[in-house]
């Protein structure tokens, strides 16, 4: 009998262990892939209205076009590639730069970025001739979950939102509201929990 009750007992502490979460006010399985249809549901509709409330999906891109306008050439772009492809010291102060590689040959410059002191949490993505053509914008604490980064193109529209969810997930809607897929061990899954052979970027 003491044995039944041992059982019962370890079956107990197990359930409270179990691996799940809570996401505004809904459980949430850990693993995304190997959870129920309607859970997966719930969490994309959730995340998808706390997105839609903070006005991504039906934003003005006037105020963008007009803030990445000033950036739209990077006058240093040789000292800065320079201080990439040799480790050169920088003329100018007051930002970061990284050098961003193609995922399948990492000597081969993609593009590169630059990160103002006065601003970190916005990143403008220059082509290797010093050209922006991203710009991307982070709100919240990266340590934090939730946390989210909305991807604009240079001309000040909206091209992606990776929101970083309480789950531990990474999703990422399209401009029009819907999902391209959820980041799970750095391949992207679809609505249904499969992989999707999608570049990641």
């Amino acid at each position: 009998m003491k044995n039944i009750y041992l059982i019962i007992l370890c079956l107990f502490i197990l359930f409270l262990a179990s691996p799940s979460s809570y996401a505004y006010g809904i459980r949430v399985q850990r693993d995304y892939r190997f959870t129920t249809q309607q859970d997966r549901n719930k969490r994309i509709e959730v995340y998808h209205d706390y997105l839609t409330k903070a006005g991504f999906f039906d934003e003005n891109n006037a105020k963008h076009i007009l803030n990445f306008k000033k950036y739209e050439k990077d006058r240093n772009y040789k000292d800065n590639l320079k201080y990439i492809k040799f480790d050169t010291p920088l003329s100018q102060t007051g930002y970061t730069v990284k050098g961003n590689y193609y995922k399948m040959a990492d000597k081969i410059l993609e593009n590169y970025s630059i990160i103002y002191d006065n601003d970190p949490d916005t990143e403008y993505i220059y082509n290797t001739q010093g050209r922006l053509y991203q710009v991307v914008i982070y709100t919240g604490d990266t340590n934090v979950r939730p946390h989210y980064k909305a991807v604009y193109a240079f001309n000040g529209y909206l091209q992606k939102v990776h929101f970083f969810a309480v789950d531990g997930y990474e999703y990422i809607f399209l401009p029009d509201g819907d999902l391209q897929g959820v980041v799970v061990d750095g391949k992207l899954y679809n609505t249904a929990g499969r992989p999707l052979k999608i570049w990641l970027k």
